[in-house]
């Protein structure tokens, strides 16, 4: 018969006792709790409070003529609905006179809290009308063109395509020989442009004369007059006067362009 033999705790290895792993408690003073719940606080009101966003009502724009120009400028600054800590004064006079040609200068000022701006700008001044057919520009003293928010009367008015070229400014000749032929005449209101013939004037008998560009206007104004008392005398009436080379005019009884 087999014996049973029993195993004792000599007999056995050493076995490991399981060590329970606590988490170490966090121990928060008072014044961290405190500083903390500040913090929060802080924060929220800072992200909640509609006084930090810049509302419509709180954005004053000055200057302006009209209401499209008004909503333009608002559109280019790009304020409305930002926080205050994110509004960009300087950023937004850049974009303004980027976007809407037809202002000149711009100034932005902004608070913070409560979140306010207000936009000083002063338009351009136009000198002169030009019209392409499909769109109305007004013309600076210094040959700035930008579109014509408001009818303008009261001006004078060139007709036809921009010259060629033409990006943001209108050459100073073409310029300065519109300024110079609507001095000559109060019957000169209206001129038409063409690319070879310059400015183009339709007088009050309805023959065409193109003038060219460039200052001299007067001594081709007076070789005008003169060239017309002279074929009056000899009966003959031209569709067409070129005298855009006051030493070589020229005239057509035919409409030749």
């Amino acid at each position: 018969m087999k014996q049973r033999y029993y195993r004792t705790a000599a007999l056995l290895h050493a076995q490991p006792r399981p060590v329970s792993r606590r988490r170490p408690r966090l121990h928060l003073s008072r014044t961290t709790v405190a500083l903390l719940g500040i913090l929060i606080a802080l924060v929220l009101w800072l992200w909640l409070d509609n006084r930090w966003y810049l509302m419509g009502e709180n954005l004053q724009i000055s200057g302006v003529t009209t209401t499209e120009t008004t909503q333009e400028v608002a559109l280019a600054a790009d304020l409305l609905g930002w926080h205050g800590l994110w509004l960009h004064p300087q950023q937004a006079q850049a974009n303004i006179l980027r976007q809407v040609p037809i202002v000149s200068t711009a100034q932005v000022t902004c608070r913070r809290y409560p979140a306010s701006c207000v936009v000083q700008i002063v338009e351009r001044e136009p000198v002169l009308v030009w019209k392409t057919g499909s769109a109305t520009y007004g013309v600076s003293a210094d040959g700035d063109f930008f579109p014509l928010p408001h009818p303008a009367d009261t001006l004078p008015v060139i007709q036809g395509a921009l010259p060629q070229g033409t990006t943001t400014k209108i050459p100073a000749a073409v310029l300065d020989g519109a300024k110079a032929l609507f001095a000559q005449s109060p019957d000169i209101t209206t001129l038409g442009y063409l690319p070879q013939r310059g400015l183009v004037w339709a007088d009050p008998q309805g023959r065409r004369v193109a003038f060219g560009t460039g200052g001299e206007m007067e001594t081709r104004w007076r070789i005008y007059q003169a060239l017309i008392a002279a074929l009056d005398a000899r009966g003959i009436f031209p569709q067409t006067v070129d005298v855009q080379f006051p030493a070589a005019p020229t005239y057509s009884t035919e409409l030749a362009w």
